[in-house]
């Protein structure tokens, strides 16, 4: 096997710092995995104290180990550790696994022994895994480098699934609940303090495994999204099925909250978006993992989203009618055809979709079987759900029923039959060998198709093309918050239109301004210190000419009794602009993902009701388009109740250019905000009406 951690998967020798005779100790339970599990390369016991441990001969240290060691486990108290680990630089080890805590997770102390630790692994290109983790197995080198007791759970097995955790208690929780399902894990790592090997790095060497046929993860949180990227982009175009349950949620978003667009980006909201950029299932619960991974291994993923519900209870049918649409699966009508088939054998039957057999399939079981066949063959659906539920475990049917849907699972090989059966243990497993996919309830089995239909989605998305740059893209300096008119400058450099307006220092120059024009004006305060000009009273809309002058003096001083050490620059005046849809397109630059661009229909809106869809920037006009389509309030875009449709194209193609600059700028830029963008009709384009950009700072 080839991996950029080979000798963590497939090491051909292992030292164990600390080894002890005991092999019921942390440290003596490595030692009786290796030899028990079935590792045919050499195992150096490191004990001082003892010249055998388990029958093998142990060493006093790892300087008397003539032969080279690929990997080695450390078990020792933090100190002891660190001697250990200097050691084990000198004799030029490939692999540290350590399980010793009393490193970062503790105090100062323990950081300071953990970047040490980094600084010799990286001077001697040796890779840690850990610490303070439960270490890592694979079962098809035999290599168990853990103390954890999942071992007599996995020995001789050969399970194809990978797991990578950043928790090692759950690992083993989550291995204990897999075998309930059937579900057998062959490569298992947990990463601990994560002091050099990453989750991410870890994601890509699971992925470039051969061993290895889908990856399971759990994450607190990524701290370096590189390798975490590529192993899932790696997994996506390898069609490798990747289910991650994420947890840690936080408010760091709406704790900033410099903007709308910082309040809607928060953390695990980005999370999310790179789960669906990438296809990956995120689990909310250990079972809903186990749920996706368990339906994984019968490797059939619906063609489309089109789902058959066949019941023999009209209250079930309903309730899975409504957790298909939860969860975005579509349940079209059967087919005329397919519903006369049904009705000529079951003349009661409702047949719309879902299909209710009623209770008259108790006494002709066989034809649950034909309705399904006759819904499947249309060629319509690419999934079925069926509820069986109690009659299945009834003795007298438990045999025909059965037989009628083994036929069924055979005839349509390549659909994905989830069902339910009330049954003995026994009975529901003979449906798995059947090739059938049996859950306890509706709600899971529905959740699972659509997990498995997202995951084909996302592997047959073709790959986008790059956005093109159509304008010079500005560099921006670190260490300021632009002005909304040098943000409305660089707005305009990158083709994005801005209204016609002026800059004045106080309400006499106001008012000699607008002296003998018509129309309505709006006026806003000019000032990097105030991010939310409405809320300081430094916007009034509609103002007629004459009433400008007053209009600037009282919000001269509702600004300074608001923010009285902002830097008021003066007051920019423009005329009122009608028409159109207030949109909002702005930038948040994650600290892990980089910049995220971020799209939603205008004003306080878009905030009060989370309607925003995000991607990592760049993004091309395509790829624009479909973020705006993909809010719910689209249909106030696309000529609601006969109001004209929208510029999309110009919309579209501004989305684009905002996350063009903030690419380019990605070191530098802090949070751009267009708010409002106004989406003029059809042809007519986009005009921004205000604008925030801020940088990050200088240092």
């Amino acid at each position: 096997m080839t991996s950029r951690l080979e000798h963590l998967f497939s090491p051909k020798s292992v030292a164990i710092f600390g080894a002890s005779s005991d092999a019921t100790r942390i440290s003596g339970r490595p030692v009786r995995y290796l030899k028990e599990g079935g590792f045919t390369g050499s195992i150096y016991p490191i004990n001082p104290t003892r010249t055998e441990v388990q029958g093998l001969h142990s060493f006093p240290s790892m300087s008397s180990i003539g032969d080279q060691v690929d990997a080695a486990i450390i078990a020792l108290p933090p100190d002891a550790a660190m001697d250990a680990v200097r050691a084990a630089a000198a004799h030029g080890v490939r692999q540290l696994v350590i399980f010793s805590a009393g490193f970062a997770e503790t105090d100062g102390a323990g950081l300071a022994r953990q970047t040490e630790l980094t600084q010799l692994a990286r001077a001697h290109d040796m890779r840690v895994l850990g610490p303070n983790c439960l270490g890592a197995y694979s079962v098809h080198s035999g290599a168990y480098l853990t103390f954890s007791g999942v071992f007599d759970d996995v020995r001789g097995t050969r399970g194809r699934f990978g797991l990578v955790s950043q928790s090692g208690g759950y690992a083993g929780e989550v291995l204990k609940y897999a075998r309930t399902r059937g579900i057998e894990f062959g490569t298992w790592v947990t990463t601990g303090n994560e002091a050099d090997i990453q989750f991410g790095e870890v994601l890509c060497a699971l992925v470039e495994n051969p061993d290895v046929d889908a990856i399971v993860g759990y994450i607190e949180g990524i701290r370096y999204a590189k390798d975490f990227l590529e192993g899932l982009e790696a997994a996506r175009l390898a069609r490798k099925p990747v289910i991650l349950l994420k947890v840690g949620r936080t408010v760091e978003g709406a704790k900033a909250a410099a903007s709308h667009t910082a309040a809607l980006a928060g953390s695990d909201e980005i999370y999310d978006m790179v789960f669906r950029e990438y296809g990956v299932h995120r689990a909310r619960t250990t079972e809903d993992m186990l749920d996706v991974a368990y339906a994984l291994r019968r490797g059939i993923y619906p063609q489309s989203r089109r789902l058959a519900i066949l019941t023999n209870s009209g209250g079930l049918g309903i309730q899975a009618a409504d957790y298909a649409s939860d969860d975005k699966l579509e349940v079209p009508l059967t087919p005329q055809a397919a519903q006369a088939t049904i009705l000529e054998h079951l003349p009661n039957a409702s047949v719309l979709n879902p299909v209710d057999t009623t209770g008259q399939v108790a006494n002709e079981p066989e034809k649950m079987g034909l309705a399904a066949d006759a819904m499947l063959a249309t060629g319509l659906f690419d999934s079925a759900y069926v509820n069986i539920g109690l009659i299945g475990g009834l003795p007298f049917l438990v045999k025909p029923l059965l037989e009628a849907f083994q036929k069924v699972a055979r005839t349509h090989s390549d659909k994905l039959i989830a069902v339910t059966v009330t049954a003995p243990p026994e009975v529901v497993t003979s449906y798995e060998e059947a090739g059938l996919l049996t859950f306890s309830e509706p709600a899971r089995a529905i959740r699972a198709i659509s997990a498995l239909t997202g995951i084909r989605d996302a592997w047959d998305r073709p790959a986008s093309p790059a956005p093109m740059v159509t304008h010079k893209l500005p560099s921006l300096s670190a260490g300021r918050a632009l002005n909304e008119l040098e943000a409305k400058q660089v707005l305009h450099a990158i083709g994005i239109p801005c209204p016609r307006e002026v800059v004045v220092p106080d309400a006499a120059a106001a008012a000699a301004h607008v002296s003998g024009l018509d129309g309505r004006f709006a006026i806003k305060v000019v000032s990097a210190d105030v991010v939310h000009k409405t809320d300081a009273g430094g916007v009034a809309l509609d103002v007629s000419a004459p009433d400008v002058a007053q209009a600037v003096s009282a919000m001269n001083r509702s600004v300074r009794a608001a923010a009285p050490n902002a830097n008021i620059e003066g007051f920019l005046i423009s005329p009122m602009v009608s028409g159109g849809v207030e949109c909002l397109v702005g930038v948040h630059n994650d600290p892990v993902f980089g910049p995220v661009i971020m799209f939603g229909i205008g004003g306080v809106t878009v905030e009060l009701y989370q309607d925003a869809v995000a991607r990592r920037a760049p993004v091309n006009v395509e790829q624009a388009e479909a973020m705006i389509r993909g809010i719910r309030g689209f249909a106030l875009l696309d000529g609601f109740r006969g109001a004209p449709k929208a510029d999309i194209k110009a919309l579209a193609e501004a989305i684009s250019a905002v996350s063009l600059l903030a690419d380019v700028n990605r070191d530098i830029v802090q949070t751009v905000e267009i708010n409002p963008l106004r989406v003029m009709s059809t042809g007519n384009g986009v005009i921004a009406l205000d604008a925030v950009i801020e940088t990050r700072p200088a240092s």
